[in-house]
């Protein structure tokens, strides 16, 4: 699967790691409606770092549909509140 980081880049990551973004991306809409903004934040960085680690970034000149899209580590809380629905990032 196609995954971008916003304001980053694009990766291809096996979707063997989906269950465990899965995981990440219902503990970060967890902890954002708890208002545990640094354990949110903790959260997405694992999200990211794994998607880092494990995935092959794709060529900058390669653009492709990207089947996640994750936010930039950045985000505020409410930049993020608006993005994290009771589903999160990954719908289902």
């Amino acid at each position: 699967m196609i995954v971008r980081i916003l304001g980053e880049n694009q990766y291809v990551l096996d979707s063997k790691y989906l269950d465990k973004l899965n995981e990440l991306d219902n503990c970060m809409v967890d902890h954002l409606s708890n208002e545990e903004v640094d354990e949110f934040s903790s959260c997405l960085h694992e999200m990211i770092h794994t998607i880092r680690e494990k995935g092959t970034p794709l060529d900058p000149a390669e653009i492709r549909p990207s089947d996640l899209i994750v936010p930039s580590p950045d985000i505020t809380p409410k930049e993020a509140r608006k993005l994290f629905t009771k589903e999160g990032i990954i719908p289902g």
